[in-house]
């Protein structure tokens, strides 16, 4: 039988790991006889629950790999160990010693890339757990970081559930507060590097708003850089403001800050022609006293 022009059928040229996977081929038409083999390729942007592991599958790292046993073993609930883990190969089975689940992931010279060499991913025998090692206090930190970006305001309570109800996971109240405070640090910023860049900030609203009072006040050290002692912000509009619109009655008040270092937040407030609270200046400082230092800068 003569072979058919159809371009959709191989003829034999071509070899394919599975119909799925079909994708574009590399080859010149002088080559007849070469046959290129697509292997499912890794999704580095699967979420957590959707991560999938099949044999030959490629990964760009050994780690990416690693990372993405850890998830998918978290997410069905299985407890794994590491069998072999070095530069060029890992291989992971599970801690029950009938179960015969069983992952291995080494380089491959062809591809250069790692691949899934073997992978019994037989029913487990063993049962499910809501506490697994694998989720250790880098892969929290790292899970928190993703809600922290939507919900800034995660409290202790919430981050426990979040554990519990998205990734089936019972976690320790201390693994909870350190990795927590962790995360907000990665995702915020650490309070001493943002302390160490007020001066530029003050900077930076005396230039953009001409006419506003900033003062910051340090205490010298006799090594090492300066201490924060308080700060006192007015801006130009808010005078302009305060005494072209507002009743002339100033009203004090203040309240803690409840960061790391502590401190008061001290605010001068009038009332504005609809009774609502219009703000004059604000200070942070140590405490709460008589000592009027700034007391020559609101007007």
């Amino acid at each position: 039988m003569a072979e058919s022009d159809d371009d959709t059928s191989d003829g034999g040229r071509f070899s394919y790991h599975s119909e799925e996977l079909r994708g574009p081929i590399s080859s010149s038409d002088e080559e007849n006889e070469s046959v290129r083999v697509i292997y499912p390729q890794f999704n580095a942007k699967a979420q957590f629950g959707e991560v999938r592991l099949a044999v030959e599958m490629e990964f760009a790292t050994l780690a990416e790999f690693k990372k993405a046993v850890k998830d998918y073993t978290i997410h069905i609930g299985r407890q794994i160990k590491w069998i072999k883990n070095d530069k060029v190969r890992a291989r992971a089975k599970c801690v029950f010693e009938h179960c015969k689940w069983e992952i291995l992931c080494s380089r491959s010279s062809i591809t250069n890339s790692f691949q899934i060499k073997t992978f019994e991913n037989t029913t487990h025998s063993c049962p499910g757990t809501f506490t697994n090692s694998q989720a250790d206090r880098k892969w929290v930190i790292e899970k928190l970081e993703l809600r922290l970006r939507q919900q800034p305001s995660l409290s202790h309570s919430e981050a426990y559930y979040l554990m519990k109800e998205d990734y089936n996971l019972h976690l320790e109240d201390s693994m909870i507060y350190r990795s927590l405070k962790q995360a907000k640090q990665n995702v915020e910023g650490s309070e001493i590097d943002q302390y160490a860049k007020l001066w530029d900030y003050c900077h930076e609203l005396l230039s953009q708003n001409p006419g506003s009072t900033v003062k910051m006040s340090t205490i010298p050290q006799q090594e090492g850089p300066p201490i924060f002692h308080r700060l006192y912000i007015c801006f130009d509009a808010s005078k302009r403001g305060f005494k072209e619109g507002c009743r002339p009655i100033i009203g004090l008040d203040g309240c803690f800050l409840k960061g790391y270092f502590g401190g008061q937040l001290l605010t001068a407030v009038g009332g504005d022609a609809n009774n609502h609270i219009f703000v004059i200046a604000y200070d942070v400082v140590d405490v709460e006293n008589k000592d009027y230092l700034f007391r020559d800068y609101l007007f």
